[in-house]
């Protein structure tokens, strides 16, 4: 009910199909606590208060859930079917992609007819009976499909885009294996769904100057001075709306922003079903006697009569609804030509003729107004937009969940079901995972790189620093910059929405997709020894001491030059926190606190000069002084996890790159920090016999090997010797 909406009244049979489900019970004094918010809009909406509350029945035994994450899904549905057979049902998210899979099905030797809202009532009709009696063994449809299909055998739901809503996904997979067979529901992701449901999303949630603008183009284009309330209806021409509007108004967002006016109580949309021709006579009963009696035009004649026959005296004081084609019969005329003849007794003011013009047309139901006094409940639209983004959030957060699908979707609903597995999702059967080690790895390095970056980014901004992108060349500085350049995106994508999961990181802004470190995400990193406190900014006097000293010889040359006492000139304190700042130009000196313009005159140019100096000198000794110390950034990683006490074939393993690339970077990492610790590579025996042959003068890695009584591989034994020679 919530996903519905307040304006939509959904079907008995869709009713149905929930309460099945959720069964609530209003017993007073009863407080349910912890429930999910999809309770919470049902209780809400059907007014219950203290309702006890019972959620049961969402698993299905029979049912097996998939996601699959690929760009080649038409391919993927082709393999899908060909294993699990017929019949089957795929979801897309757009009619063009109904069509598109259903032309690549066919092409590849498989039945396949497409069905959308924008096929003829006949056409769908027949294309749903032709499914039913098997006849057609795949549909690939929008989700106008299904509501009424109650076909038991279906073996197998595709979605071939990710659907907007976990409460969309589940009543849909639902058709699946009714007849309690083993059935596949199978999701296909990829990135771009994303952008596909964001893209439904804002053409149903129009921004304020949007809905003010279509107001005002409506209202202009028919006629309407403020103040007045036409009688008539207005016709919506898009093409003059996007004109006034100045964009490319499509009919979804259009749609929306004439909803929120006519919720709001500004106009009203008239259906098709409404659209009726009406007349009503205007002129006097003996001037119209007399114009009937008068008048050589038959046609005129006879539609009067015909009138005044079949409504009587009602016609001259209500609208009546006529058929341009019943009246057209009764005289033996086109209805071209009945028409012609209502516009002409219009137009000679014998009556008043409505006749709605096609498409859709609306009618103002308050005067017209100035559009900036619009009274609209702007808050409760973009509350709607959120709730709506958030659960576009979730339906990510299960494509990428690692934990059993069915538990995701049970505790989703309110079920709480902490220790359950279904044993049969691709998650439980462990399908075309990454493995646990590799999650765990990815995990700490996103959790570090966040702690970094301090403050939020989005998630393309976070995989652009791990992977070490140009666009992210700003933050090269951090240790975890490029560190998982070997990770493809995905898996990347994978330990990123667990971590969501377990609330280690957190949406700092649903709107803009910002993550961030969350409290619970801090302390685990704390915990694991992976940070280091974060130190207060202070003058140090150490560190600061020269180039204060410099900056204070500018000013004791300014105190003679105008017979002034230096901290007339500048004080210690504002002098200390430009050396702090070390600010390079006029904009960053005036911004120092205490700086002024009056002594920037006096002093301002000399510091600037001297501070570039410095700077320069101080760059300088920095490079050199981290040449001689700091590890190069390609192998930060690998330090960190052989000092954690990984394997070289786990570091291989996780680093994405070949255990003899690993050594060479060990092998680097001991120069560099002679006192690493290697023993729980190698064990202490066999180092003991490496060290042994090599004092012997032996420095081939062949040589080496050939001479040990023990089985040690080459990345290993240059690791050995390596050490050796560092110990030497």
């Amino acid at each position: 009910i919530s996903e519905w909406g307040h304006n939509f009244r959904p079907s008995y049979r869709k009713i149905k199909d929930f309460a099945d489900y959720i069964e609530i019970k209003n017993i007073s004094g009863f407080t349910a606590t912890a429930t999910p918010e999809v309770i919470h809009d049902i209780k809400l909406q059907l007014g219950l208060k203290d309702p006890e509350i019972f959620v049961r029945g969402f698993e299905r035994d029979n049912l097996r859930l998939n996601v699959r994450i690929t760009k080649r899904k038409k391919e993927k549905c082709f393999e899908l079917i060909s294993r699990y057979k017929t019949p089957a049902i795929i979801y897309t998210a757009s009619r063009r992609k109904a069509e598109e899979v259903s032309e690549f099905l066919n092409l590849h030797k498989i039945g396949c007819a497409y069905y959308h809202a924008g096929l003829a009532p006949e056409e769908r009709k027949k294309i749903q009976e032709d499914f039913l009696n098997d006849k057609i063994p795949v549909i690939s449809a929008t989700n106008a499909f299904g509501m009424g299909i109650d076909k038991k055998d279906i073996r197998l739901v595709i979605h071939f885009n990710m659907p907007g809503s976990i409460e969309n996904y589940y009543q849909e997979i639902g058709r699946a294996g009714r007849d309690g067979k083993i059935s596949s529901a199978y999701m296909l992701y990829d990135d771009s769904d994303i952008n596909i449901q964001n893209f439904l999303l804002s053409n149903s949630h129009p921004d304020k100057q949007l809905i003010k603008k279509v107001y005002d183009a409506v209202c202009d284009y028919g006629r309407v001075a403020e103040g007045n309330t036409p009688a008539k209806e207005i016709q919506i021409n898009t093409d003059y709306i996007s004109s006034c509007v100045r964009t490319e108004l499509n009919r979804g967002l259009l749609v929306a922003a004439l909803n929120i006016l006519e919720s709001g109580g500004y106009l009203k949309q008239i259906s098709e079903l409404n659209k009726r021709t009406s007349v009503r006579i205007i002129m006097a009963k003996e001037r119209l006697h007399n114009f009937t009696k008068n008048t050589s035009n038959e046609i005129l004649q006879g539609i009067l009569l015909l009138l005044l026959r079949q409504f009587g005296s009602e016609i001259f004081v209500n609208n009546v609804y006529v058929s341009l084609f019943q009246i057209g019969q009764g005289l033996g005329l086109l209805e071209s030509e009945v028409l012609d003849g209502l516009n002409t007794l219009d137009n000679l003011g014998i009556l008043a003729f409505n006749n709605p013009s096609p498409g859709q047309n609306i009618i103002l139901t308050a005067p017209r107004i100035n559009s900036d006094r619009l009274n609209l409940d702007f808050d409760k639209i973009n509350k709607s937009y959120l709730y709506r983004r958030k659960k576009i959030e979730e339906m990510v957060n299960y494509a990428y969940s690692g934990d059993c699908r069915f538990k995701f979707i049970l505790n989703y609903f309110g079920e709480k079901v902490n220790d359950y597995n279904c044993g049969k999702c691709d998650n439980c059967l462990n399908e075309d995972k990454p493995s646990e080690n590799v999650s765990v790895y990815l995990k700490e390095i996103i959790l570090r790189t966040l702690y970094g970056l301090t403050s939020p980014v989005t998630e393309a901004v976070l995989i652009s620093v791990l992977k070490g992108n140009k666009s992210a060349a700003k933050f090269s500085k951090l240790e975890t910059y490029s560190s998982c350049r070997n990770h493809g995106k995905e898996e990347i994508k994978f330990a990123l929405h667990a971590l969501i999961s377990e609330n280690l990181i957190i949406k700092a802004n649903v709107k803009n997709n910002l993550v961030q470190l969350s409290d619970l995400g801090s302390t685990y990193l704390r915990e694991k020894g992976l940070t280091q406190p974060v130190k207060n900014i202070e003058f140090n006097y150490e560190e600061n001491l020269e180039l204060f000293n410099l900056l204070n010889e500018v000013r004791k040359k300014a105190s003679k030059k105008f017979l002034q006492e230096g901290y007339l000139i500048c004080p210690d304190s504002t002098l200390k926190e430009v050396a702090l700042k070390r600010p390079k130009n006029r904009n960053e000196l005036l911004s120092v606190k205490g700086f002024n313009h009056r002594m920037f005159n006096k002093i301002g140019q000399e510091l600037l000069e001297v501070l570039y100096e410095f700077e320069k000198k101080d760059t300088k000794n920095k490079e050199e002084e981290e040449g001689k110390k700091e590890l190069p950034q390609n192998i930060k990683e690998t330090y960190k996890l052989l000092v954690q006490g990984y394997s070289l074939s786990d570091i291989s393993s996780l680093r994405k790159l070949n255990e003899a690339v690993i050594s060479m970077q060990i092998e680097t990492i001991l120069e560099y920090a002679p006192g690493t610790e290697i023993k729980h590579l190698i064990p202490e025996e066999t180092l003991k016999q490496v060290f042994e042959i090599l004092k012997e003068g032996f420095t081939d890695l062949k040589d080496l090997k050939e001479n040990l009584n023990v089985e040690i591989n080459y990345p290993l034994l240059r690791i050995a010797a390596a050490k050796f020679r560092v110990s030497s």
